[in-house]
């Protein structure tokens, strides 16, 4: 009795938010592949970096963008431009040896993959309904929860033999039909159940902020605090830890050069260097340095530099975040596998195709069963 009201229980809500689990499946399969992509994509623009020739200073490069730059992406292979963004909407690549605009952006590929995620995201739709939208899709990881901790309780089989156990978790070729759709339905379930819960729990954290309230302060003690420290948190600091005067560091100009140069010093093992340029009442510059890739949070810091003399001020690392902060950062790149790399990533990529596949072969089982129920009827009529 209690497994007939689970199977008919975990039917009903498979059939209910089959096609939008299916979407997000299939949106997160695309989304795994993004920053591999779209780095393949970048060298394309890679320049030919003479033999011991040095960038332009960031002020010439952010002029040649032709627009106001309110920040420069430097990479530190030598051969990638500088990516000079105005806001977030715009930006444009430069020769960083010769100032020549190579491409302005978004592209086509980068406007694929937002509106990629837009779709996972809140369905696309406009502004005004977003909040609406993304409590949906909280929904429908809640059920898609539902639904792997359900699953198991069906698939494993009674009595367990050798032969039961094994028609669940091994693939049998020669399956045809029902039985082909049942036998690959079970199968990846199984193999998949604990990452996928993992993926639809944070789904939910994410989507539902009041959840994430109170999930955060609970992980947050457990994510570890290893992170990127390369300098003193929470006082100005120079070279070899020695302590700035503000007043005397502090000079009418900001000197872009001097800032590039003290935060790739600070750093020496960064992948990737974000300046924000300052505006021109601002005394001073922010500069996130990422060892890792993007979705890495506890591979990346923050440097504050005094604007005029490139002198560091403040660094801030993961460690220095509230648990809260960490929790809700690690959640957020739990869930699409980025926190681990481009393994994580991949692997995440590799479970939402998986449970693609078993929305599919769930809603064909579904789908035969209606076809029974209407044959069985006509011919009860008959």
């Amino acid at each position: 009795m209690i497994r007939a009201t689970i199977f008919w229980l975990h039917l009903t809500v498979a059939a209910a938010a089959g096609l939008v689990i299916l979407m997000l499946a299939v949106t997160g399969v695309v989304l795994s592949l993004e920053e591999t992509v779209a780095g393949l994509a970048e060298r394309r623009y890679f320049v030919a970096a003479p033999e011991g020739a040095e960038r332009l200073p960031p002020e010439e490069i952010a002029g040649a963008a032709g627009f106001t730059a309110t920040s420069m992406s430097y990479r530190s292979d030598p051969r990638a431009p500088v990516r000079v963004h105005e806001g977030q909407d715009r930006y444009a690549r430069v020769n960083p040896y010769t100032g020549q605009v190579l491409t302005t952006g978004p592209g086509g590929l980068e406007r694929f993959f937002e509106g990629v995620h837009n779709w996972h995201r809140w369905f696309n739709v406009s502004r005004g309904s977003v909040r609406r939208a993304r409590a949906v899709t909280g929904a429908v990881n809640v059920a898609f929860l539902f639904l792997l901790l359900t699953g198991p309780i069906l698939w494993l089989p009674r009595p367990v033999t050798r032969r039961s156990l094994a028609n669940v978790i091994l693939f049998r070729p020669r399956a045809a039909g029902a039985s082909r759709d049942l036998n690959w339905h079970q199968v990846v379930g199984i193999w998949s159940v604990l990452p996928l819960a993992v993926i639809a729990a944070t789904g939910v954290a994410t989507s539902y902020p009041a959840v994430g309230d109170r999930v955060y302060p609970m992980v947050g003690n457990a994510v570890s605090t290893g992170a990127w420290a390369v300098g003193p948190a929470s006082e100005e600091v120079g070279p070899g830890g020695a302590l700035i005067s503000e007043d005397s560091a502090r000079g009418p100009d900001a000197d872009l050069r001097a800032v590039l140069a003290t935060a790739e010093a600070w750093a020496p093992g960064w992948r990737t260097l974000i300046l924000n340029v300052p505006r021109p009442e601002d005394s001073e510059v922010r500069v996130e340095l990422q060892e890792g890739r993007a979705g890495q949070p506890h591979r990346t810091g923050f440097l504050t530099l005094d604007a005029a003399s490139g002198a560091a001020r403040a660094w801030e690392s993961f460690a220095d975040h509230t648990p809260a902060r960490r929790a809700q950062q690690f959640l957020r790149y739990a869930h699409t596998g980025e926190y681990w790399g481009l393994g994580g990533q991949l692997l995440a990529g590799l479970f939402s195709l998986a449970a693609a596949l078993m929305v599919w072969t769930g809603l064909s089982l579904a789908v035969r069963r209606l076809r029974r129920f209407v044959r069985f009827r006509r011919a009860a009529r008959g």
